[in-house]
């Protein structure tokens, strides 16, 4: 009985350590529970202002390329009095062509008017002689038929004072025709005078317009032709004005006076300007049409470089969420919720895409914690510890969006 009593209590002792040594059952499911709410990082959706926008591709030309051709042609050109990249006023000289011969042409026509004003001179001279003459005849002739029903005058002298008459009038019209011949010839003179002084002015090659100098196609020695190239080409005014090709899905959404913002070589700040111009047809081949984007400012802008911005369409506040929160699958795009400590694993509406982000226009409320990085890791009521990502994730205030192309859609299913 000793013996039993002692193993008896032995083996309660023994009993008893094991089941110290054991964990109670409590304690590992909770142990287990501890290392299955895994960390996630979370953002907040938050509302801000999005830009729909259409991203361009282009290049600054002039608004107006104004060609300066020689209005004669046969002389040389003497001068040269412009630079490309000079601006140049209405009006200024831009290069001289040879006027010699003209010159030459214009003392002889001087010569030639002095002639004519004298023969002007003399045929009026002679118009007031027969004026005298054709007076006098007409007063005798006036006498004449007075006195002779009284018997002054003979029949015969009055015949005389009938054809003497008649004499001074012929002579008075023949003196006034010789008149009006002399001053045509006189104005003749002039006239050509003035095309010669036109001549003389037009080999002084003038800007017609103000503005930039593009080209200078003028050489020293080179004979001025007004069928031949233009000899100068000025940005009228120097307005340079950005030209692009636009998609005809993008095309069809553009209207006139559209805010625009354009990335330029050089420039830390972009230019803005307005949507000017949109072209009156598309391009059959490539399916694009031509926009014109006018600058705010021309200064430090040259035609002809490389231009690279967008159009704001429009403006609206949404949800934004970081693009590796949503998930498309099998066409649905869905995003994982996070609230309480729970995942909702809940399909969303998707509208603008850009820089990295997405706006959600249903399916999700402004505040709501969505989890960063949207995968297979996580499953529907799952429970998580949520950890707020860092700030380059969250969405920010102002966003400029635009619509997702069909490329970029395929890629972000896949």
């Amino acid at each position: 009985m000793a013996r039993k009593s002692r193993s008896g209590k032995v083996s309660l002792r023994l009993m008893a350590l094991l089941v110290s040594v054991i964990p109670s059952p409590c304690i590992v499911i909770a142990a287990a529970g501890a290392q299955e709410m895994m960390s996630v990082s979370v953002v907040v959706a938050r509302e801000g202002l999005l830009t729909d926008q259409i991203s361009i591709v282009g290049t600054l030309v002039p608004r107006e390329e104004v060609e300066v051709h020689p209005l004669v042609s046969g002389p040389p050109i003497t001068r040269i009095l412009a630079e490309t990249g000079q601006y140049v006023e209405e009006g200024q000289a831009l290069a001289m062509l040879d006027t010699t011969d003209a010159q030459m042409l214009l003392d002889k026509n001087a010569v030639g008017t002095l002639r004519a004003e004298a023969a002007v001179a003399v045929a009026r001279s002679r118009v007031d002689v027969a004026l005298v003459a054709e007076a006098e005849s007409r007063r005798r002739l006036e006498r004449s038929r007075a006195l002779q029903p009284k018997g002054a005058v003979s029949l015969q002298l009055l015949d005389e004072h009938q054809n003497a008459h008649a004499r001074a009038v012929a002579e008075l019209a023949l003196e006034r025709q010789s008149l009006a011949l002399a001053e045509a010839e006189a104005d003749l003179v002039i006239h050509e005078r003035r095309e010669i002084e036109l001549r003389i002015e037009r080999g002084t090659l003038k800007a017609p317009t103000a503005g930039v100098i593009l080209d200078r196609r003028a050489r020293l020695g080179a004979l001025a032709s007004d069928a031949g190239d233009a000899l100068f080409s000025i940005a009228e005014n120097g307005l340079v004005e950005v030209v692009a090709q636009v998609v005809e899905t993008d095309f069809v959404r553009l209207r006139d006076g559209m805010h625009a913002e354009i990335n330029l070589p050089g420039r830390s700040d972009p230019a803005t300007g307005t949507l000017r111009m949109k072209a009156a047809q598309m391009d059959p081949v490539t399916r694009s049409g031509e926009v014109r984007i006018r600058l705010d400012e021309n200064d430090r802008v040259t035609p002809g470089i490389f231009a690279r911005g967008h159009i704001k369409i429009a403006e609206r506040r949404g949800i934004l969420l970081p693009g590796t929160a949503v998930r498309s699958r099998s066409g649905e795009d869905m995003v994982y919720v996070v609230a309480n400590g729970v995942v909702d694993v809940r399909p969303v509406t998707v509208g603008l895409r850009r820089d990295g982000f997405v706006e959600i226009t249903g399916g999700l409320s402004a505040g709501e914690m969505v989890a960063l990085k949207a995968g297979g890791f996580l499953k529907d009521r799952e429970k998580v510890h949520p950890v707020i990502a860092g700030a380059d994730a969250a969405p920010k205030d102002e966003l400029a969006v635009s619509p997702p192309t069909d490329d970029a859609r395929g890629r972000m299913r896949e």
